[in-house]
């Protein structure tokens, strides 16, 4: 069993300007079991968080331990408080971002139940991408980069 910290540790696996966003990604510990991950997301004041996105091959949910953060979906806007647990479909339905509108920090704890490959597709920026690791971190320094294809997608009438 591998054991982690969420809570006394204060180390970031990636932090985005852009986005306003820390995350620290909590990998499998046997790269042969695929099928669940998590990551905790810290979004600054004001953050702008991620693009609206959508997976096929995967489904998250989304635990709300501090802060305010408003969830987006393809129909509407929410503003959360901890304790909020959203659950996010794959495909269309689970189409979501975080924003932080609020002037403190939010954390949100992210569950994935999915393998790669994964294709995650932006409907508002008109791409998608299919992978065999997460494109979103930086390829590892050692061993398989992964195989990363983009493509655009079709415009919807």
């Amino acid at each position: 069993m591998a054991r982690e910290s969420f809570l006394r540790d204060d180390r970031w696996d990636d932090v985005s300007e852009e986005t306003g966003m820390r995350t620290r990604a909590f990998w499998r510990p046997d790269p042969g079991w695929l099928q669940f991950g998590a990551s905790v997301y810290e979004l600054a004041p004001g953050a702008p968080g991620f693009k609206l996105h959508m997976h096929y091959g995967s489904e998250e949910m989304f635990f709300v331990v501090a802060g305010s953060p408003t969830l987006r979906t393809a129909t509407e806007e929410e503003r959360l408080a901890p304790g909020d647990v959203v659950y996010c479909r794959e495909g269309r339905d689970g189409l979501h971002t975080f924003t932080n509108e609020s002037g403190e920090p939010a954390r949100i704890i992210g569950v994935s139940a999915g393998r790669f490959p994964d294709v995650v597709a932006y409907p508002e920026h008109g791409y998608a991408w299919v992978a065999t690791r997460d494109p979103e971190f930086p390829a590892p320094e050692e061993g398989d980069a992964g195989i990363i294809a983009r493509f655009d997608l079709p415009e919807t009438p």
